[in-house]
């Protein structure tokens, strides 16, 4: 027989003793009694304990998405980006005023351009538009263009002469096209229909009923750890790969991996602060965030607890503790670390699933997963079906809100079976957009990424 601990009237849950047969076990009356406790009674979760951590490793994706939850019908969803405002060129070539790019330049004549070899600067008026990649342009100096490539930046300014004819040609910005695919997450617990009975009901404030069931309660915490490790980490893999011409569904690509593949990567710990001035610089290279979210393993929170005490809270780029004003010992209670350093703030907050020795901290993957996550806050603008609007940084979507958690129970719990069992089928359909991954930071704990 299956476990099942009991609830009682210890820490006041009003338990219905004695539950008729209008009582019955359905999908929309079950509660866990973590959820019944935020609910109704705030003072029984201090009493809620496992031994282990009630196992949940959910609430980072709701902690970046700011809780958005939305919908979408296409087995694709697509979205688009527009790119930097600037064009920049590097390894251009310069011969007899002539300019060859490596990729297009979008110059117009009466463009100017400003060129760097890495000590000298130079500017140069076009003159002549070529080709998509090659042009000419006067140099403005008495000292001769550098003969070797240079990077040049083409969206520097303009200039034409009194009565000039001004520009003749506009300038177009491509958005840059991204795009994600639905994925199915089916689980099944199955149970004796005599352990089945080991069911706990209890009311609400207006006399609702709900039940209650442990080991149930804990196959859902599963399930919903589960959906969040997909939708981080699951990778889409390879068109040629094994899998995939097997015809496996491929699913959604993970937030990690969508990272992996357009934002930022790092090897080893943060462990200075020369190391959090790197990525604040790379974050105003990247972008206009300046406030980082960090999800971090043991080891990373440990450096960064080093570091912190380290720096000096009064000084302009020192250690501040916490996004409000307080102390130190308040900011230690509530477990997050936070450091003002070049312009950008950057809140360090524990992640149990990179420490749970069941998961990604388990032997090997406590060198191999991740160290940590960097994650920007606020919103951004996306192009979506020909508008633009604003949206968090990363958005997790559900196929209809019906296939959020779709919950279907059969045996003692609704549709009769054979055999003396009863089950309950769980499935969430659902994708994630990453906006901006160009701004996001994935780190490992050693030498991962080459």
């Amino acid at each position: 027989m299956a476990f099942d601990l009991k609830d009682t009237n210890k820490l006041g849950i009003p338990v219905i003793e004695n539950p008729d047969s209008s009582y019955v076990p359905r999908p929309e009356n079950f509660i866990t009694k973590y959820d019944y406790a935020m609910k109704f009674a705030p003072e029984m979760i201090q009493g809620l304990h496992f031994a282990n951590g009630k196992g949940n490793i959910t609430g980072v994706l709701d902690a970046i998405s700011n809780g958005r939850n939305r919908t979408y019908v296409s087995d694709m969803i697509q979205w688009a980006e527009q790119g930097r405002l600037h064009l920049h060129i590097e390894g251009v070539k310069i011969s007899d005023n002539v300019f060859t790019c490596p990729k297009p330049h979008q110059l117009r004549i009466n463009d100017i351009v400003a060129i760097s070899d890495g000590e000298k600067e130079w500017q140069a008026h076009v003159v002549e538009i070529t080709s998509t990649t090659v042009f000419k342009a006067l140099n403005k100096s008495s000292v001769d263009f550098p003969t070797e490539p240079v990077t040049i930046i083409a969206d520097f300014f303009s200039s034409d002469k009194k009565g000039g004819d001004g520009m003749d040609q506009g300038k177009n910005w491509d958005p840059k096209t991204r795009q994600n695919f639905t994925q199915i997450i089916p689980d099944n617990y199955t149970i004796s229909n005599s352990d089945a009975k080991h069911i706990t009901w209890v009311g609400g404030p207006n006399n609702e009923a709900y039940w209650m069931h442990t080991e149930i309660e804990r196959y859902n915490t599963m399930f919903d750890n589960k959906v969040e490790m997909a939708i981080l980490f699951n990778d889409r893999g390879d068109d040629n790969s094994p899998a995939a011409l097997a015809g496996l569904p491929r699913g959604q690509q993970g937030v990690i991996p969508f990272v992996e593949n357009y934002g930022n990567i790092a090897n080893n710990l943060i462990a200075s602060d020369d190391d959090l001035s790197d990525l604040a610089f790379r974050a105003k290279q990247q972008g206009v965030c300046k406030e980082f979210m960090y999800f971090a393993r043991h080891a990373q929170m440990r450096a960064i607890s080093k570091m912190a005490k380290s720096l000096n809270a009064a000084h302009v780029n020192g250690g501040y503790y916490g996004a409000f004003n307080n102390s130190k010992d308040m900011a230690m209670a509530l477990d997050f670390t936070s450091i003002y350093i070049d312009g950008v703030d950057f809140h360090f907050k524990p992640w149990a699933l990179l420490d749970d020795p069941t998961l990604l901290g388990a032997t090997n993957f406590d060198t191999s997963s991740l160290a940590f996550f960097g994650v920007p806050t606020g919103r951004v603008d996306v192009m979506n079906n020909g508008k633009v609007e604003s949206v968090p940084y990363l958005e997790v979507l559900y196929r209809g809100m019906d296939r959020k958690r779709q919950m279907k129970m059969f045996g003692l719990f609704g549709q009769q079976v054979k055999g003396d069992r009863s089950y309950i089928d769980l499935l969430t359909e659902c994708t994630n957009r990453v906006v901006g991954a160009n701004n996001f930071v994935v780190g490992r704990s050693t030498e991962v990424y080459v």
